[in-house]
């Protein structure tokens, strides 16, 4: 960072404060985990459980303060912190991108569309977008056919988006078993919009939980494709306040059980160890989600409902001890 040409100490610092907002979303989890750990240790330890049970309370009256109050710091993280932490990070890019030198290459996505009906997928890929001139440079058209498991490929130095058609120019075609054949120009009778490609040549940005919503309502009007990505990254932004009342069972179950022979450090790792073990699988989940292989509702809800759901049989066994 420090070798780009407008780069100086004080726009670093001022990059790695756009950054904090995404630290503290990121943070979040963990540090209510901790501290939800370290408030039940010490009620624990000073014997304020035993003389609040013996009152009548029962432990879930004690704990409803607290997964309220994970729920509701995970509304704010969402409505609040989110929004900061997707402006920030734009904010940072844009920095860096301004310190860059114009003869430095830049990654660029290709944006890809998957068209499906019963016999054939159809997946659409373009390396540049003239949305102005409805003009796809090096596309390229992939169909596969759901009966035979055929692949037959369409390579164009350009494509003309029109109204029921797509106009190809200088193609070479390729299928399995037989030559490369060069057209000078063919036909797809598909019907495509150009705001298809706008919307998602975006896809792999940072979006904010308000964006995000108006992506998945899109995705779903359309009518031509699914956007597990968007709606991945929706179900599992809705999922936090969850996550964290998760965060704060698995604290309760782990620091609850205290015997004066224990150390405080092993109950810490102990709650890092699941909270880690809980965040790793949401990780593992959100990709499932993202690439289709599991629906995105199924793949931000499994892992959360099943720590909540083991944290409460734990609870409930310690309750009957």
């Amino acid at each position: 960072m420090s070798e780009l040409p407008g780069y100086s100490t004080s726009r670093g610092a001022m990059l790695s404060v756009t950054r904090l907002p995404l630290i503290i979303q990121q943070t979040i989890p963990f540090i209510s985990l901790i501290v939800s750990m370290i408030v039940f240790f010490n009620l624990n330890r000073t014997n304020e459980l035993v003389i609040t049970r013996a009152v009548g309370v029962s432990i879930w009256q004690l704990l409803s303060p607290f997964t309220t109050g994970s729920f509701l710091l995970g509304m704010f993280t969402i409505l609040v912190i989110n929004p900061m932490a997707v402006s920030g990070e734009k904010m940072g890019i844009s920095m860096v991108n301004n310190w860059r030198t114009h003869d430095q290459k830049t990654l660029e996505i290709i944006p890809w569309i998957h068209i499906e009906n019963k016999k054939e997928d159809f997946f659409i890929g373009a390396k540049k977008i003239l949305p102005e001139k409805n003009i796809l440079e090096d596309f390229t058209f992939i169909t596969v056919n759901k009966e035979n498991d055929t692949i037959f490929r369409q390579d164009a130095h350009f494509a003309i988006v029109q109204k029921n058609n797509i106009y190809l120019k200088e193609v070479v075609e390729y299928k399995y078993g037989a030559l490369p054949v060069f057209k000078n120009s063919t036909i797809l009778n598909i019907a495509i919009k150009m705001n298809y490609f706008q919307k998602f040549t975006e896809q792999f940005t940072s979006h904010s939980f308000y964006e995000i919503i108006k992506k998945v309502i899109f995705s779903h009007q359309s009518s031509v494709f699914r956007n597990y990505f968007s709606e991945t990254q929706f179900y599992f932004m809705i999922s936090i306040p969850f996550m964290l009342v998760a965060m704060t069972l698995i604290a309760a179950a782990v620091s609850l059980e205290f015997n004066r022979s224990n150390q405080p450090r092993i109950i810490v790792t102990y709650g890092v160890c699941a909270g880690f073990m809980l965040y790793t699988i949401i990780t593992l989940m959100k990709s499932f989600g993202k690439s289709g292989i599991l629906l995105p509702f199924a793949a931000a809800l499994i892992p959360i409902i099943s720590i909540i759901c083991l944290s409460i049989f734990i609870l409930l066994k310690k309750e009957d001890g």
